[in-house]
């Protein structure tokens, strides 16, 4: 067991081979006291569970995830598939489903306008000072595109492929089921409830955008434009 600063909390967790080496940056040794959160899935249980899990390492990666997820509800806070950079100090989400090219945009975006990783896989996402942040975490994907801090939310951009490339804010009663789609909710009744009561305030005041294109350097430009420009007014 070794104690870990995750998202602002003190997580005390079971963590070897990958889980260990993308945890690493997260340390926190020297942090005495009680910690918020106790992580220890009991791999053999996850690997039984899930019979298409390929290994221990695996299983334990997963596992932990999935436990923080369902307890970072109750402190104010939730995951979403995305992949997330910080520019012109805020973060920005870019989700969908697997495939559809949130990293390959995300990568246009260090390249184009200097943005840096956030987390490329699970970004946590909480309400903290009065304000929504986004946090890397160390569950970050095959590449552990992560870094242990944190970030204003600028806005969130769920991507669909097309044609030429356009992008359109989206009214919340249209971005919540995109949002459910792409947040980890293996959740009790309770915490279902709770997510629910953070979702409704997360739509209320961060921004959710629609971006159409094609995988080239115009739709992350286009991204780049519009939501700068939306951040400044």
């Amino acid at each position: 067991m070794r104690r870990y600063s995750i998202a602002g909390l003190i997580v005390d967790m079971e963590a070897a081979g990958r889980l260990a080496r993308q945890a690493e940056a997260y340390a926190a040794d020297k942090v005495s006291g009680p910690s918020d959160l106790l992580l220890s899935c009991g791999v053999e249980r996850v690997m039984q569970r899930n019979g298409w899990i390929p290994d221990r390492d695996t299983a334990e990666y997963m596992g932990t995830g999935a436990l923080f997820a369902q307890r970072l509800v109750h402190f104010n806070g939730f995951q979403l598939h995305a992949s997330a950079v910080v520019a012109e100090e805020r973060a920005w989400l870019f989700s969908g489903p697997s495939g559809i090219g949130k990293s390959t945009l995300t990568k246009r975006w260090t390249r184009l306008f200097g943005a840096v990783y956030l987390n490329d896989d699970k970004p946590a996402l909480r309400r903290t000072e009065d304000q929504w942040r986004a946090w890397g975490t160390p569950w970050s994907g095959k590449h552990d595109l992560s870094a242990p801090a944190s970030a204003p939310v600028g806005g969130v951009v769920f991507l669909r492929q097309g044609g030429q490339p356009r992008m359109e804010r989206l009214p919340p009663y249209d971005a919540l089921p995109l949002m459910m789609s792409q947040t980890p909710h293996a959740l009790t009744a309770d915490g279902m409830s709770r997510l629910l009561e953070l979702m409704d305030g997360f739509l209320r005041e961060v921004p959710v955008w629609r971006l159409i294109c094609r995988n080239d350097d115009a739709g992350a430009l286009l991204a780049h434009r519009l939501l700068l420009e939306e951040n400044k007014t």
